[in-house]
């Protein structure tokens, strides 16, 4: 029977804690120094779990101690015990500073676990030295042996350790974790009984070398797993790196080229022969310098990136057919224990990226259709222009009749003719200076020199020729406006506003010709601006007069309703035109205002006469709706309660709306005219027949009424095909007509000849004052007749 060995009962019990003790405090580092690879820990954690190392060690050499059937033992002291308590804080402390070191240090890993089995090796002896001095027996030999054993277990149980934390790409099952710490566990205790033996001897049945045999034999298997173990995982983790290491070099989108130290090619990808068009054998053979185009370049990176840190820069190499190709370059030193040995090159095709970085700048400075400098070019080079002292004028160009052609032939035939104005514009210039498309239809031309007005003419002379284009010929009346540089202004965008102001003006006078600018016409901008001001105090004051033009029934000629217009008679500036004010009204959103308030003024009025005569005498009376005023969210919902509070029938009233309403989304105008027809109101499209998408829509817009416009009726004794055919567009769609702009007998026949029976006009009457309106056709029927 071995005494302190094989024994059994309570010691056996004894062995087994022990080792139990030792594996739990083995799975417990294992998992604290994993946790601290992730996660930054504060000392005092460190210490914690370094004194818990002590305190579990000084359990496990308790039941060491009592493991031992070597005949009764001495009571331990307390010293004893304190200093396993502190040099196992010391190793807990120790461990979980240095397993998380960079696996491969075999130098470094061979100190620390020299260090760790001193001190393993010391706690080991305090057991017979300090509870069996009497048995002291030194065998050197195996003194000797237990030191090597002590230092290759402890060196394997350290590596083991140093693995698992640093091996987060491994995924170690849990079974493996417990065998491992078993072993480790087996392994520190077995250490014991050698060491014990190493340095004891007292008479028992066995002899004293199986004493120390089978608990080196114990240990040795130990530490033979635990060698194997890390080298299972190393092989597998080595397999794992080679196959990431394939991966990222064969299948890279990119070329990649491991290069060593002297600048010959080891390795290259599929991708690299793709790239350089060289075969894999022909790319080995060269030197990396070679397949950049400026090699000193190259070579300046070279040096940046020998230094220690990947560097990276754009170049171009040139591929085996002489192509020049730009690309990105990533370098990575590769380093082996802290020493360059070479680098790998990944390099990236950017030609695409770089032509689209092109293409984007291009388009941030030219317009998309006509591939002419856009605003922002064109302030650039009149900021060039003006830093250089150079005198130059601006020529900017709008085109009055486009929007017609985007109307009747559509936007994709509309872009056309631009590129082809914009083709002619640079015919016209023929390089002596710089045509801009600034927006829509409006172009900008700079040319060096003084206000350039034979220029400005000579393009209004060539507009004046027709565009031909798919069978159609087109003529664009160009409205020019000039302004140039130092004489009207220094600063660009005054200069630009100058321009504006008199291609505006240009406007105004009738088109189709030029204007240069003048001091006065930026003063009446700033008459536009007062007017604005003070349209405002207009609203706010109700100072617009209300005129009613009344409709006729064209053969009875009986009155049929009238048309509410708006008047403006300025306590100080006079009468002031609709054409004048009610624009700026638009520009500014107050003719929503505006329009509200003649909507609530024509209901009162509607009101009182309902007072004063029989409801079925008052005439229907219309109301021009502008786009702004009817696209308000609320405008049907404020119709409607307008007429519940006047209490009146919406059959009294009709709203015209222009070809522009018609233009916008179908589904939101129709569900805003059904609401409003649902109060009886009658709906027009005012002016019809000036555009042509409004014949899309008539037969799904819920309408009654087509105005046909007064430059139709102006020529109708001449030719009446376009107004036959709106009338019999509207018969046939089940919609009434009313002729606008009747001044003759002549054409109120013909009118009657094609079935008209509606109209307003000067042969009639001309807008009637309110006061005037309601004596002439509202007072006469009295209301209880």
């Amino acid at each position: 029977m071995l005494p302190f060995i094989d024994i059994p009962g309570i010691h056996l019990l004894y062995t087994i804690t022990s080792v139990l003790l030792i594996s739990v405090l083995t799975r417990l580092v294992l998992y604290v120094s994993q946790h601290m690879m992730r996660t930054a820990v504060s000392t005092w954690k460190v210490t914690l779990v370094s004194l818990g190392t002590g305190l579990s060690a000084v359990l496990a050499t308790y039941s060491f101690t009592l493991s031992i059937d070597a005949g009764p033992a001495p009571q331990a002291t307390w010293l004893f015990f304190v200093i396993n308590f502190l040099l196992s804080s010391i190793s807990g402390a120790l461990i979980l500073c240095v397993v998380r070191s960079p696996i491969g240090n075999t130098r470094h890993d061979l100190l620390i676990s020299l260090l760790l089995a001193a001190l393993i090796y010391f706690l080991h002896m305090l057991t017979p030295f300090s509870l069996y001095p009497d048995f002291l027996d030194v065998h050197l030999v195996e003194v000797l042996t237990s030191m090597v054993l002590t230092q290759s277990t402890i060196f394997t149980l350290f590596r083991f350790l140093n693995m698992y934390t640093n091996g987060e790409e491994m995924k170690w099952s849990k079974m493996l974790l417990l065998f491992g710490s078993l072993m480790s566990g087996i392994a520190i205790v077995g250490l014991g009984y050698c060491i014990f033996a190493a340095f004891t001897f007292y008479d028992s049945t066995v002899s004293h070398s199986l004493h120390f045999l089978i608990p080196t034999a114990v240990v040795l298997i130990s530490n033979t797993i635990l060698t194997v173990i890390p080298l299972l995982y190393r092989n597998r983790a080595l397999v794992t790196t080679h196959q990431l290491y394939q991966s990222l070099f064969n299948d890279n989108p990119n070329a990649v080229l491991a290069v060593e130290k002297n600048g010959s090619i080891q390795h290259a990808n599929k991708e690299s022969e793709s790239l350089t068009g060289y075969n894999e054998d022909a790319i080995k053979r060269m030197d990396a310098a070679a397949l950049f185009l400026d090699k000193e370049i190259f070579q300046d990176h070279l040096n940046i990136l020998m230094n220690g840190g990947s560097h990276q820069w754009d170049t171009k190499i040139v591929n085996h057919s002489g192509l020049q190709i730009d690309v990105h370059v990533t370098g990575i030193p590769t380093i082996v224990r802290h020493h360059i040995v070479g680098y790998f090159l990944v390099i990236k095709d950017i030609s695409h990226t770089i032509e689209t970085a092109k293409q984007v700048e291009f388009l941030a400075y030219h317009d998309d259709l006509t591939k002419l400098p856009n605003r922002r070019l064109m302030q650039q080079q009149m900021q060039e222009y003006a830093e250089k002292g150079t005198t130059f004028s601006i020529l900017l160009i709008d085109y009055d009749l486009f929007k017609r052609i985007n109307d009747i032939f559509g936007h994709s035939f509309g872009d056309k003719v631009l590129v082809e104005t914009a083709a002619r514009l640079e015919r016209i210039l023929d390089g002596k200076g710089t045509v801009n498309r600034v927006g829509g239809d409006e172009f900008l031309l700079i040319v060096p020199g003084k206000a350039e007005t034979r220029l400005a003419k000579y393009i209004v002379e060539q507009f004046r020729q027709p565009i031909r284009l798919q069978d159609y010929e087109h003529v664009l009346q160009a409205s020019i406006g000039i302004a140039s540089f130092p004489e009207h202004a220094e600063d660009m965008d005054n200069l630009y506003k100058y321009a504006d102001i008199a291609m505006y003006q240009t406007k105004e006078n009738g088109g189709n010709n030029y204007t240069v600018f003048q001091p006065e016409m930026a003063e009446k901008q700033v008459l536009r601006f007062e007017i604005e001001h003070e349209l405002q105090k207009a609203i706010e004051t109700q100072a617009f007069d209300l005129y009613f033009q009344p409709k006729f029934h064209s053969f009875t000629r009986t009155i049929t309703g009238a048309e509410v217009l708006l008047r403006w008679n300025h306590p100080e500036r006079g009468f002031i035109p609709p054409n004048v004010f009610i624009p700026i009204a638009e520009e500014s959103g107050l003719i929503v205002a505006i329009e509200r308030g003649v909507i609530e003024r024509v209901m009162a009025c509607l009101s009182k006469w309902r007072e004063e005569t029989a409801e079925c005498n008052i005439p229907c009376i219309s109301i021009n709706v502008s786009v702004i005023t009817f696209l308000q969210d609320d405008f049907s919902s404020f119709f409607r309660d307008r007429l519940e509070h006047y209490n009146l029938n919406g059959s009294l009233l009709e709203l015209e709306i222009t070809e522009r309403v018609v233009m916008q989304n179908e589904t939101k105008i129709n569900s805003i005219l059904q609401k409003l027809r649902e109060t009886g109101v009658k709906i027009s499209i005012d002016d019809f027949g000036t555009g042509y998408s409004s014949l899309n829509y008539l037969d799904k817009l819920q309408v009654d009424i087509l105005k046909i416009d007064q430059t139709f009726i102006q020529h109708i004794e001449y030719n009446q095909s376009i107004v036959a055919t709106i009338q019999s567009l509207a018969e046939n769609l089940k919609l009434h007509t009313i002729a606008e702009g009747v001044e003759t007998e002549a054409q109120l026949q013909a009118l009657q000849g094609l079935g008209c029976t509606e109209v307003q006009g000067y042969l009639f009457s001309k807008p009637l004052p309110q006061a005037d309106f309601e004596s002439a056709y509202i007072m006469k029927i009295p209301a209880d007749a």
